[in-house]
């Protein structure tokens, strides 16, 4: 079997703890709380405006209290959609430890949407606090306790439910993102850096003893008996060793061929 290079989560943890950074990157889920309040919001609107349009009995904007189970879900749906873009967005930011900083995300939100409430009420003036009511009434968001208690249970338990599977789902998908690129990477060999090297710990990535001590081949195809056995990976490393100009731009039967070339 041919040796196979992959980054792994583990590897970028262990790089922000020696870079001194820690596990957790405040700003990424800050960035992330922000985006999934700027992206549920026009979820919202647009789902609202879309309803209205096709003149459906469900609408939003009348009140949350009004909407019932099937409100209720399509909520949780709009929370998911929009917590799974800012998941997403938090993972690419913070590259580690992506289930933590979706949890991150979700409550974030919840703690600096509480913070913002009580803020909002302790310094503005009554006046101002009814604009801002107003403005949450648009969208059909219930703003007193009254208001939260004539809501079917199945809205606040769809939301909740919405937001914390989209934002752990989105920052380990962003996580996985950084997996994915260096794969590509590798296997393309990009520029001249010699990424199997052996003394490496990523071209061990699966061991040393790929042999099985039968004549097959190792890591780095040493040991192979016919050239067409080696995988992409291996027949890049013997055109580096050979020096083969142009490595870097060859396909696997490229390669194949100006190594057979070379005899």
């Amino acid at each position: 079997m041919g040796t196979t290079v992959t980054e792994k989560p583990q590897t970028r943890s262990k790089l922000a703890r020696m870079a001194g950074i820690g596990p957790v990157s405040p700003v990424s889920i800050l960035g992330g709380v922000l985006v999934g309040y700027a992206a549920f919001g026009i979820l919202l609107g647009a789902a609202s405006a879309l309803l209205h349009h096709r003149s459906a009995t469900l609408d939003p904007t009348q009140g949350w209290e009004k909407l019932g189970a099937g409100g209720g879900i399509l909520i949780g749906v709009l929370l998911f959609l929009g917590y799974l873009l800012a998941g997403y967005m938090t993972g690419r930011m913070a590259w580690r430890q992506g289930v933590l900083h979706g949890i991150g995300v979700f409550v974030g939100s919840l703690v600096i949407g509480a913070i913002i409430v009580g803020v909002v009420r302790s310094l503005t003036t009554p006046k101002d606090v009814k604009s801002v009511t107003d403005a949450l009434h648009n969208l059909g968001i219930p703003t007193t306790r009254s208001g939260w208690r004539d809501v079917d249970s199945v809205l606040p338990i769809a939301s909740v439910v919405g937001m914390f599977l989209g934002s752990v789902l989105g920052a380990v998908a962003g996580e996985r993102w950084y997996t994915r690129i260096s794969r590509r990477v590798l296997v393309a060999e990009a520029g001249e850096i010699d990424v199997r090297e052996p003394h490496s710990h990523a071209a061990v990535a699966e061991g040393n003893g790929a042999g099985d001590g039968n004549g097959a081949r190792n890591g780095n195809g040493a040991h192979a008996d016919d050239i067409d056995d080696l995988t992409k990976e291996e027949l890049y490393q013997r055109a580096q060793e050979r020096d083969i100009p142009g490595r870097s731009q060859m396909n696997k039967d490229e390669l194949k061929e100006a190594l057979q070339k070379q005899g």
